[in-house]
């Protein structure tokens, strides 16, 4: 299935969180049971001197803005979907990290990596400046979030043996800001949770190939633009770069509890930006009556009985009581009537304070996972 992500319906307050949902909703998600070690490794401090003197050439006016080891991740770290303190740790793109297409070039500058997601910072500059459409498509719109740009991409790594499979979703989503009218700096992330990364073993230490052949303005919807041609910058831009996991604080909870419907939590694995509550199934678990695997209706709360998410998964480690976490199982309605109360008394706001107690007295079953 093929996704428009230039037009998404969302309210503005909301457009990072819903960006990311509408990315992962065509991922192919898939279950894996993969070691968790993390070596340690910087690269090398040629890197970093290389990295600023290409963008004292290119602009020295932005130069200035960037010299300082983690500055692009210290602009915007706090306003992406996992946010933390990235800043500290990263450490330069090492190879071939910058490449120039169609009057714009795009550098790789920093990144973070754990066993859970790459996260790289972007400095993306133009030598003519971005179009005001490009820069603010509607000039009326309340925007609560910094922009957010898409990469179109195809990737390949030493651990896939040739080219990752993207040929349902090519798209790498970079949230930042504009620095000025011709510079935009930001971050993406890739999740290796989810397909296609989550069908290898990522090693400690790999070869990574990224081509971007188109960037994107994300609008809202419904906005009218009247040359949507300007929300696009066709191009070439290709890196080749090593990576090398971090010695990042990584915890690995065992748990291997099953619910009736013999779906369970295998472990979770918190790192300072993310929890992964990684699922499972054995059907020598399943209990009468819950032979239908959507049977069961998961929802998870905080150590404070905070709503965390409805969905097994990755959440972000920020905001959250993580001294445990429970995962709750409800029996699935059998009609929309039932669906509509069940979800209205789980978002509810008002109804939060209530929520852990409603939980606990309607759940079939729990698990409950100190961390």
């Amino acid at each position: 299935m093929k996704i428009n992500y230039d037009n998404i319906n969302i309210p503005d307050e909301n457009l990072n969180k819903v960006v990311s949902e509408s990315l992962e909703t065509v991922k192919k998600h898939h279950t894996r049971s993969r070691l968790r070690h993390i070596a340690g490794g910087c690269a090398a401090a040629v890197a970093a001197v290389a990295i600023l003197t290409v963008i004292s050439i290119s602009n020295p006016v932005i130069a200035e803005k960037f010299t300082e080891l983690g500055k692009i991740f210290g602009l915007v770290q706090d306003d992406q979907d996992y946010p933390g303190n990235y800043s500290d740790i990263s450490v330069p793109v090492p190879d071939t990290n910058i490449s120039t297409s169609n009057g714009i070039t795009i550098t790789l500058s920093e990144f973070v990596c754990s066993s859970e997601s790459l996260n790289v910072s972007v400095l993306i500059e133009s030598e003519e400046p971005f179009s005001p459409t490009f820069i603010e498509p509607d000039e009326t719109a309340d925007y609560d979030t910094n922009p957010c740009l898409s990469f179109v991409t195809e990737q390949s790594a030493d651990f896939s043996g040739g080219a990752l499979d993207l040929s349902e979703n090519p798209y790498v989503v970079v949230q930042g800001d504009f620095q000025d009218e011709y510079t935009f700096a930001g971050v993406f992330r890739l999740d290796f949770n989810v397909y296609p990364y989550a069908q290898y073993e990522i090693p400690e230490s790999f070869m990574w190939n990224l081509k971007v052949t188109e960037i994107r303005r994300q609008i809202l919807a419904g906005t009218e633009i009247e040359n949507p041609d300007l929300l696009s910058i066709p191009g070439e831009w290709d890196f080749t770069a090593r990576i090398t996991q971090q010695e990042i604080e990584t915890k690995t909870v065992e748990v291997n509890e099953y619910a009736p419907n013999g779906s369970g939590i295998s472990r979770v694995t918190i790192t300072p930006y993310e929890v992964n509550v990684e699922d499972c199934y054995d059907e020598s678990k399943i209990q009468p009556g819950y032979e239908e695997y959507d049977s069961m209706y998961t929802v998870i709360l905080d150590g404070s009985g905070n709503l965390i998410n409805d969905t097994v998964g990755l959440f972000p480690a920020t905001g959250h009581d993580l001294s445990e976490i429970t995962v709750y199982y409800l029996d699935a309605p059998d009609n929309d009537e039932g669906w509509i109360v069940m979800q209205d008394r789980i978002h509810d706001k008002t109804f939060a304070p209530q929520l852990q107690e409603y939980l606990e007295s309607t759940a079939v079953h729990k698990i409950e996972i100190p961390l």
